[in-house]
């Protein structure tokens, strides 16, 4: 319902309205149909969409004790993390008939605009005001683009994303320093106690995925209802969900460590829960994006590893090490080749 219920407090002549036919929402949409409906037109509507949503839910970060992502609890709610905002917009946006995207970086969820014949792309960090804004150049030229990515038949696009291209958009008056404290997903930075940042140009640039709009949003929820219930137990169900995201997993720049999934499959093994183990990690290495050279290519011969030890399994052992085999040498993988063969006679 819109607006929150905050704001309708504060102003007791509003009328709340179901958002996807609120009066508001039939502005913008006859506001754009009677325009030429260019690409400069999907943006300024898609900004005023950005602020309807945040007039609409409040951003809450996901904590340990936060709900599965589902229209009822947003609702009941009224406040919701970045995947919630994207999703919201870009149900509208799709209301509109406009074209345009989800992405992802750093673990946060945003919307995005491309125009094919300006090469120009826009931005729209849903609850930030200030980050719904072009972001031409900020998306690095060595790749092709992601309309061209995705019209080529890639499931989802992948980018570098120069996020301090991206803050010098920012109007003066913003202190870039608090800017970005409150929104870590921007820097890979370390923040000191005093909130100022260790600034290393390689920590603003930022892998960038880019999928269709609908599959995207399925997606965000897929994900972040799989990492929910992981965190309240249900170690099974969480592994069914995220085994089904082969090839689009999103949280896969190296610098997060696959936190998330490395704890879960080391839940897994010590409940004897081998097979979805080793699943989960297969999705993960059909997930990374091709570049990688990071130890993430090591994840999965790492967990066949590991469930061969704890079953004397030296079929597995064996595979693990052509997996590890196959990996460019250096001195980490060389260490966990020599680990696996150890095991592999032991057995």
């Amino acid at each position: 319902m819109t607006p929150k219920r905050q704001l309708v407090k504060a102003e007791p002549g509003l009328r709340r309205e179901l958002l996807l036919d609120s009066q508001q929402l039939k502005l913008i949409r006859v506001v754009y149909e009677q325009s030429p409906q260019t690409y400069d037109a999907a943006t300024k509507a898609a900004v005023n969409i950005a602020q309807v949503v945040r007039q609409t839910v409040d951003f809450a970060p996901t904590s340990a004790d936060s709900p599965l992502l589902n229209a009822v609890e947003v609702a009941n709610r009224e406040a919701t993390n970045c995947f919630g905002h994207v999703i919201i917009a870009s149900e509208c946006l799709e209301q509109l008939g406009i074209e345009h995207f989800v992405s992802y970086a750093n673990q946060h969820a945003m919307v995005t605009l491309f125009d094919r014949s300006s090469e120009r792309a826009f931005l729209l960090d849903v609850a930030t005001e200030e980050l719904c804004c072009d972001m031409t150049g900020v998306i690095g030229s060595g790749a092709p683009n992601p309309l061209d990515q995705l019209a080529m038949g890639e499931l989802r696009a992948v980018n570098a994303f120069f996020s301090e291209e991206l803050l010098k958009r920012l109007p003066p008056s913003i202190d870039r320093q608090k800017f970005m404290s409150s929104r870590p997903w921007l820097s890979f930075d370390a923040i000191d106690a005093a909130q100022s940042h260790e600034y290393k140009p390689r920590n603003r640039i930022l892998q960038f995925l880019t999928l269709p709009s609908v599959p995207g949003r399925m997606l965000l929820i897929q994900q972040y209802n799989a990492a929910r219930r992981a965190g309240s137990g249900d170690i099974e169900a969480a592994s069914e969900e995220l085994s089904e995201l082969s090839g689009i997993y999103l949280d896969v720049d190296s610098r997060n460590g696959l936190k998330e999934v490395d704890e879960l499959c080391r839940r897994l093994i010590s409940a004897g829960k081998y097979d979805e183990a080793i699943d989960l990690a297969t999705m993960v290495d059909e997930s990374l994006v091709p570049d990688d050279k990071s130890k993430n290519k090591l994840f999965l011969p790492d967990v066949m590893r590991k469930i061969a030890k704890q079953k004397g399994d030296k079929r597995l052992a064996q595979e693990a090490i052509a997996l590890y085999e196959a990996k460019p040498p250096n001195s980490l993988r060389n260490g966990k080749l020599a680990a696996a063969i150890k095991l592999l006679d032991n057995l």
